[in-house]
């Protein structure tokens, strides 16, 4: 019997290829990631934020643009924040079910609506809030409306302004504290 050995087909070498990548970006931001979750889910069990780290490789396994990818480190971490947002809507529906309804009988009568004064006092409040807002740099402002008005991680701001996490940081902590200074000095 004469056995022919034939070469790996040109599919079979791009596949083992892009196994081999995955493989190594597996090895290199494994560790990472899982620090990248244990951060942010706070009431995750280990075996779950085992699950979103597999599950950010399993979704670069299915790209079909991977090759094109010129910055891997944030295409990862990008996924890694869009299935801690999924996490979140998908919890957030299962929540919705277990919401009871206001019933006046059990949860005593109307609620009492703010006087003029307090509506007066909170509009004063907002207003020097947003006040303070416009003092800050555009890009520091930027990082906290993204942080704190639209709950972005820091991986997704960082990605969105083309930043380090790490300045994220820096610019959240700088926002934050020129907000409490202003709020200090506010009558």
């Amino acid at each position: 019997m004469n056995r022919q050995h034939a070469s790996p087909s040109l599919d079979d070498r791009t596949a083992i290829a892009r196994s081999d990548a995955i493989s190594d970006l597996s090895r290199r931001y494994r560790l990472p990631l899982l620090r990248f979750f244990e951060k942010r889910i706070a009431d995750a069990c280990p075996a779950e934020i085992d699950d979103l780290t597999q599950e950010v490789f399993l979704r670069l396994v299915g790209s079909p643009g991977l090759d094109s990818v010129e910055r891997m480190e944030a295409y990862l971490f990008t996924a890694a924040a869009n299935l801690l947002c999924d996490r979140h809507r998908r919890r957030m529906a299962r929540a919705t079910g277990a919401h009871e309804s206001l019933d006046e009988a059990v949860h005593g009568g109307s609620v009492e609506l703010p006087g003029p004064e307090r509506v007066a006092l909170d509009r004063q409040c907002i207003d020097h809030l947003a006040a303070a807002l416009r003092e800050l740099p555009e890009r520091t402002r930027a990082v906290f409306v993204f942080y704190h008005l639209e709950n972005l991680p820091h991986a997704e701001i960082a990605v969105r302004l083309g930043i380090a996490v790490r300045t994220v940081e820096k610019h959240v902590f700088r926002a934050n504290a020129h907000l409490l200074r202003r709020i200090d000095r506010t009558p």
